[in-house]
Formats: structure tokens, sequence, C-alpha cells
């Protein structure tokens, strides 16, 4: 694996993927100044990296304030549209929300937070807005539980050291040892019910989907609204779906590596 420090490692494109990367905070204005405080390049090399995503058609700007263009999202869709059981999950969500009439949507772990890699929502309106590439805490949703419930024993070691432990809401889990009682929980019981840890009116609950050797690569997940259902309703109701529909995904998705967590 290439590092900073190894000549394999192309320094001018991870600057220009961190520019990206800070651009896609909502609610900001991004000019060379924003973007430099937030990614902690110099302001020179923020500009040129700028100048040259312009000139390839990824970036715009108006006066001194720069926005990302559609293009960049030709980035995101080659890595969906290259999982060879994209429209197959595809089918399996919808097949499963049609069922549960509620949010149905699959996440990946990146060693850090839980991605969205796909998302069907129902018609109930949720407090918080997720979309395919929306990233969420991993230690305080559901899905991103199931996650780090199945990691080996030094990788869970390796996210939990000197973890600092953000609290979303009164109800967010505030130490390791509770979190590690809780994950042990979801292991036992192969599922993971979180309920307004994240955010104070959205519940869930989520299951691994397994590769054929039994490595968990990514988790389905169903949210709903607190004041409509409890855990046991939840799991009287959906939970034999949510398991059916990561089963008929056993063996499909495929197996990627471990996150890296240093």
């Amino acid at each position: 694996m290439a590092t900073p420090e190894s000549e394999n490692f192309i320094r001018s494109l991870a600057r220009g993927l961190a520019v990206i990367e800070a651009m896609g905070q909502p609610d900001e204005t991004h000019s060379v100044s924003t973007i430099s405080t937030s990614t902690g390049l110099p302001r020179t090399v923020v500009r040129r990296v700028l100048l040259t995503l312009d000139e390839l058609g990824y970036v715009t700007n108006d006066d001194r304030e720069f926005r990302l263009t559609p293009k960049v999202l030709n980035l995101g869709m080659t890595y969906l549209t290259s999982l060879p059981f994209w429209s197959h999950a595809q089918r399996v969500l919808e097949d499963l929300c049609a069922k549960v009439r509620e949010s149905c949507a699959m996440t990946v772990f990146d060693g850090r937070s839980v991605t969205y890699v796909l998302r069907i929502p129902s018609r109930k309106v949720l407090s918080i807005n997720l979309g395919i590439g929306s990233h969420i805490s991993a230690y305080a949703t559901a899905p991103g539980r199931v996650a780090l419930a199945y990691l080996p024993e030094i990788h869970l070691d390796m996210y939990l050291k000197d973890k600092h432990y953000k609290k979303y809401t009164p109800f967010t889990v505030e130490n390791t040892k509770k979190l590690r009682k809780l994950l042990a929980e979801v292991r036992h019981d192969g599922y993971a019910w979180v309920d307004g840890e994240f955010d104070i009116a959205v519940c869930g609950l989520a299951v691994p989907v397994f590769d054929n050797n039994n490595n968990v690569v990514a988790t389905l997940c169903v949210n709903m609204q607190s004041k409509q259902t409890n855990r046991t309703d939840a799991i009287a109701l959906i939970l034999d779906h949510l398991i059916a529909a990561a089963n008929n995904l056993h063996g499909i998705a495929p197996k990627f590596l471990a996150p890296d967590l240093t």
C-alpha cells in the first residue's frame, strides 16, 4: 500500500481528491480560502487544483466562489456500476421496501463511517435526508453497529483506539465499554436495533450481508420514524423480511478488502 512517504504516492492526485471531498460539504460557500482551511492545503495549491478541475469540467466558478459540476457524479457512479451485484441488489431493496413500506438501504463500512451505496426511500418523511454516497456514524447507527460487530478483533481495536464519541442526541452511546457490550449483543442476535442515537426521530434495524467466505461485506437496513414503531414491533414485522433480503444477496456481494483503520 502506498503511503504519503512512498515514491508510489501521487501527492497531486491526493490533493485533488481532498479538494473535491471538501467541496462536497453542504451549505457552505467554497472559495480558495475556505477550501484551504478545510483541507489544510496551501492556498496556492488549492488554486491550482481548482483551476485544473475547472479545465476538466469538474468545477465551475462565479467570481471567487467555486462549485462542483454534475460531471463529478461520474466518479461515484463508476464505483457503483463496477459492482457486479448492483442491479440485483437494487431489485432486492425495491422488493424489501414494498413489503415493509419503510426506507431501505445498503451500506458499506470504510473504516471510519458508513456509506450508503443503495437506498430506496418510502413515502414516509424522515428527519434526515440521506442518499447514495451519504456518510453516517458507525457507532451510533444500526448499519454501523452491524459492521463494527463483525469486524475482526484487531480491526475493531484499531477503530476504538482513542475513540471520541460525539453526542448526536442525548441517547448516543458515550464510551467504549458500553459500545463493546452493544456490539457483543449484535453479534449474538445477528441484527442491530438503534433508536434515536444519531437522529432523535429515527430508529433503524440492520442485518449483515455475507460473502461466500462468511465475511460481512455490506449491511442492509430499514429506517423508521421513532414515534411510529418500537423494537418489539420492528422485530416482529420487519426482521424476517430483512434477513430474507440479506440471504438473497449472500455470496453475490464481492469480498471487500479489510477497511483501512490506520
